[in-house]
């Protein structure tokens, strides 16, 4: 879907989608109570979590563009602080639907972090290159970069995404790069490039590497188009790939070729691979086990110097990742007690 320019999304979409969201949120609570009233036929009230999360989720959108609003007016005033107010602005909306999903879900989190004194509490700004996979693990991703380890998420994300108008607003003004995967937006390497050239010791700049979400019918069609195309040698990579796409290295390279990284997290979860298809969140909910979520850190002097073939050190990295997926599978536990659980 082709994204309106910012002006049509400001002064026309943002508006609109207020009234839209109020009254949404408003049906969303009147089927809570339906779902309620249905309890003996639906004893998970499935029907009445997920309207309840449905008008959380409305009411912090049509919230954030009210503020975002009031933030732009106070921009003369704010100019030093600006990041503050939307960095502490996106930590309240993710903090109340990280809530709202575990009251309503039973949505929890539990990451395996590296052993302590591996990872500087400080240094410079750091990439997080994620698998991505699921309903809502991207929102998991940049609530623990902002809250669990006091980051500034700069994201590069889809470009779809700024239809979405909270995320449009506050990952937009803090940066975010959105790029399209169809290879129709030539400028977007230059784009991740320079949002990576200008990081600061604060920051972490979050990346998808595979470009989409992870699903079998997505592998397979990723296959059969590298076969197609005659790429032989990455459609073997993605055959032996179970649970990942082979990762697009051109964003993570031109974030490397930029040399303000002081190091990289690699970062593999699952628990919410199911959860694809309204059918399956349909079936899955309250939601049983928690996601997990492992990372590694490589600092700067272990990442492949400029020079080498930094895609094969990026493909080795998505193979330790599906491996680590696949021993996660029914009846198998990681031996390593998670060091946060959210």
């Amino acid at each position: 879907m082709r994204v309106p320019p910012r002006l049509v999304r400001r002064l026309v979409i943002d508006p609109a989608f207020i009234p839209i969201a109020v009254a949404g949120a408003g049906l969303g609570v009147v089927v809570t109570l339906l779902g309620l009233v249905g309890a003996p036929v639906d004893r998970r009230l499935r029907l009445s979590r997920v309207a309840a999360l449905a008008a959380a989720y409305l009411l912090a959108e049509a919230a954030v563009i009210v503020a975002g609003f009031g933030l732009w007016l106070a921009r003369p005033l704010l100019r030093p602080r600006w990041d503050q107010a939307h960095l502490a602005l996106l930590r309240a909306m993710l903090g109340m639907l990280r809530s709202a999903a575990g009251r309503l879900l039973r949505f929890r989190v539990a990451v395996h972090e590296p052993p302590a004194g591996t990872v500087p509490c400080g240094g410079g700004p750091v990439l997080v290159a994620s698998r991505h996979a699921g309903a809502g693990d991207s929102f998991a991703l940049v609530d623990l970069v902002l809250n669990r380890y006091r980051r500034a998420p700069r994201v590069v994300g889809l470009a779809s995404l700024q239809l979405d108008p909270g995320i449009d607003i506050l990952l937009g003004r803090l940066g975010a790069c959105f790029v399209r995967t169809d290879g129709a937006d030539p400028t977007a390497i230059a784009r991740v490039h320079a949002l990576a050239a200008g990081l600061t010791g604060a920051d972490a700049l979050v990346i998808f590497p595979e470009g989409a979400k992870f699903t079998a019918r997505r592998r397979r069609r990723v296959i059969v188009g590298l076969r197609r195309r005659g790429h032989t040698a990455r459609a073997r990579v993605a055959e032996d790939l179970a649970h990942v796409l082979p990762p697009r290295p051109a964003g993570v390279l031109a974030v490397l070729d930029a040399r303000t990284v002081a190091g990289t997290a690699v970062v593999a979860h699952t628990g919410l691979d199911e959860l694809v298809t309204p059918g399956q969140i349909w079936r899955a909910l309250p939601l049983a086990d928690p996601m997990q979520v492992r990372w590694w850190w490589f600092p700067s002097p272990e990442l492949p110097a400029p020079g080498t073939d930094r895609a094969d050190w990026l493909t080795m990295q998505w193979a330790v990742v599906d491996a680590w997926i696949d021993a996660q599978g029914p009846g198998a536990a990681d031996p390593d007690e998670p060091a946060y659980q959210a």
